[in-house]
């Protein structure tokens, strides 16, 4: 089987509250993919699911984070969500960044993926 990866990067500086852009993307079925996001976790904040995925087509594999500047104290870098297409269809990743401690708190900013999976080629 042939591995794919897609890795978005996405800078996000104005998009916040419910309306936030939403970005489309198409995977092939089987694929992992990535969503690369700015991120700084000495602010307390971090990227999370803000909807949970429809199980049937996407799975949530991991998240890493890589620090932008080596040796920058406090300086952000990249959230790196990980993710896999388990199923043929159509489905949101709606993302929020915040603290996880804050609940039900407006996030600091939030950003949605539509994801179309076909079938490989």
């Amino acid at each position: 089987m042939k591995f794919l990866l897609v890795l978005l990067s996405v800078l996000l500086g104005a998009a916040a509250g419910p309306a936030a852009e939403v970005k489309p993307m198409t995977v092939a079925l089987g694929q992992e993919f990535k969503i690369s996001l700015e991120s700084n976790p000495s602010t307390g904040n971090q990227w999370l699911i803000a909807r949970p995925l429809d199980e049937r087509l996407l799975k949530l594999l991991g998240s890493e984070y890589k620090r932008g500047r080596p040796g920058a104290v406090g300086a952000g870098g990249h959230e790196i969500l990980s993710f896999k297409a388990l199923g043929e269809g159509k489905t949101r990743i709606q993302l929020k960044y915040g603290r996880l401690w804050e609940g039900d708190v407006t996030p600091a900013r939030m950003t949605n993926f539509v994801v179309v999976i076909t079938k490989a080629g």
